[in-house]
């Protein structure tokens, strides 16, 4: 359990201590304590995990360099810990200017303790309404697991009434969704538009066939919410697998859909498929939709729904789709699965990737590679669409594979350095313009209306491009060359932005 940070700053424990946020003030609303630690160890950031207010006298902190304070403020903002007070009461002085910065910078909530506060005091007041809350949540979910307990020996294990007896008892909605979204059961008062809550992955035979969800009104205590959720998920899990026992095949399409994300293959692979009523040379395609946790929660409906031959499996934030294609996998088809996925996750205002086609379930898994690569580097690209298509990105793949950094930035260079170097000066987009000119086929209509430009605008960005890069490139055999180093560029963005692990 935690409290939020503003109701500890009200407290009349630390109220005496005059505390006056002076910095961070972006993070101060979100900010939850899970527990109350004071320390003037400058290295303790490693020891932390998370959530804590850090109470410091302040001495070794402000005799460090600006540079050692900002490292110092960033390497427990990189903990996630929720605050840092300073104590700051008889010294005549301020935090620095350079501390508190760093701490807006990294939105850590930073505390100005103007009064003299004994640490001891606070933490033993806070840190035991954190004691108390934690113990009233393991209460509340110990009586409705007896409860719930209760009611399996005297009706058995059935779905509909154990969900009811957990709506009633928190008052939330409740609702067990498989993995192709058929709600198996549902309880309580619907929820609010745009609600969530937590949930919990049912497994049955190790397999995770259905989630459970809690959803309640939004002043709902979540931290609640997930108690109750860790110690009720396996009584629901029974009952479950009493009344919704997954057929063999389904079991086989997410067995094969998880060998498929651990890029496992061999035989098991051509048995599972098979089993999932896919041919060992079936041609098929991986797509994947990134499912962030605030965004919608029917994503996975949608895509079946749009998609219903398709098999689907949740891993983390991304949804793995398989796609069989008829024989041969032709484009034609293709084109189509891609405009259906653009739709449905575009509807839903997500993105997402359809990787290249693999002529057997064997190559299924470089699919799903090079589709979640086409992802990183469609979200770097400035390319506004909902799916991003592999096919689009196949020279960024490529020298994401075999092209060393040196290399791709000497073809840059030598290609684009000018013109890069103009674009930096100016602010312009140029590079942009550019790439979105070669790809519409030096179609300066389509040009424009894909970049919002007026038709003589567009033309005017031409010239100075041409002038740039040596004139213009049509009839030149440099057409090739330049639409070879731009996706280099795109590729090159998304490296610095969001480098591999």
């Amino acid at each position: 359990m935690s409290l939020p940070l503003t109701a500890i700053l009200a407290s009349g424990v630390l109220a005496v201590g005059a505390p006056v946020v002076v910095g961070g003030g972006a993070g101060l609303s979100a900010a939850r304590v899970r527990w109350v630690h004071s320390s003037e160890v400058l290295e303790i950031a490693p020891l932390l995990s998370g959530g804590e207010l850090l109470l410091t006298g302040g001495a070794a902190l402000l005799a460090l360099k600006p540079a050692a304070q900002a490292e110092y403020v960033w390497s427990l903002a990189s903990r996630r810990v929720a605050a840092l007070a300073v104590e700051t009461a008889g010294t005549g002085r301020r935090l620095p200017a350079e501390l508190v910065e760093a701490a807006d910078e990294a939105a850590l909530p930073l505390i100005e303790l103007r009064q003299v506060v004994p640490f001891v005091e606070v933490a033993e007041a806070v840190n035991r309404r954190i004691v108390s809350g934690q113990v009233s949540a393991l209460q509340v979910a110990d009586r409705l697991s007896q409860s719930l307990t209760e009611r399996i020996a005297s009706s058995g294990a059935q779905l509909g009434p154990l969900t009811e007896l957990i709506a009633e008892s928190l008052n939330v909605h409740v609702r067990v969704v498989d993995s192709r979204g058929a709600v198996l059961a549902a309880a309580g008062a619907d929820a609010p538009e745009g609600a969530h809550g937590p949930d919990a992955e049912l497994t049955v035979g190790g397999i995770g066939v259905a989630r459970l969800e809690l959803v309640g009104a939004p002043d709902a205590d979540a931290e609640l919410l997930e108690t109750v959720l860790a110690r009720v998920r396996s009584i629901a899990a029974l009952a479950l697998a009493q009344q919704h026992r997954p057929s063999l095949a389904r079991l086989a399409e997410d067995e094969l859909l998880r060998l498929i994300g651990a890029g496992g293959g061999g035989d098991r692979l051509i048995e599972l498929s098979q089993a999932a009523g896919i041919r060992a040379d079936q041609p098929v395609a991986m797509a994947v939709v990134r499912r962030p946790a605030d965004g919608p929660s029917d994503i996975e409906q949608r895509a079946r729904a749009a998609l219903p031959f398709a098999l689907l499996l949740v891993d983390g934030v991304w949804v793995d789709i398989l796609m069989p294609l008829g024989d041969g996998g032709g484009e034609a088809e293709r084109e189509r699965l891609l405009g259906v996925l653009r739709e449905a996750v575009g509807r839903a205002g997500l993105t997402g990737a359809l990787g290249p086609t693999a002529p057997s379930i064997r190559q299924a898994a470089f699919s799903l590679a090079e589709a979640r690569a086409t992802w990183r580097l469609g979200r770097s690209s400035k390319w506004t669409d909902a799916v991003h298509d592999a096919a689009d990105f196949l020279v960024e793949r490529v020298a994401e594979r075999s092209l060393t950094r040196g290399a791709v930035d000497s073809i840059v260079e030598e290609a684009l350095g000018e013109l890069i170097r103009l674009d930096q000066r100016t602010g312009g987009e140029l590079v942009r313009t550019l790439d979105v000119w070669i790809s519409t086929g030096c179609n300066a209509t389509d040009a424009a209306q894909i970049l919002f430009l007026e038709r003589q605008s567009l033309h005017k960005r031409l010239r100075r491009i041409f002038a740039a890069i040596g004139g213009d490139p049509r009839g030149r055999g440099k057409l090739g060359t330049l639409a070879f180093a731009v996706k280099l560029v795109r590729g090159n963005a998304q490296l610095k932005d969001d480098p591999r692990p």
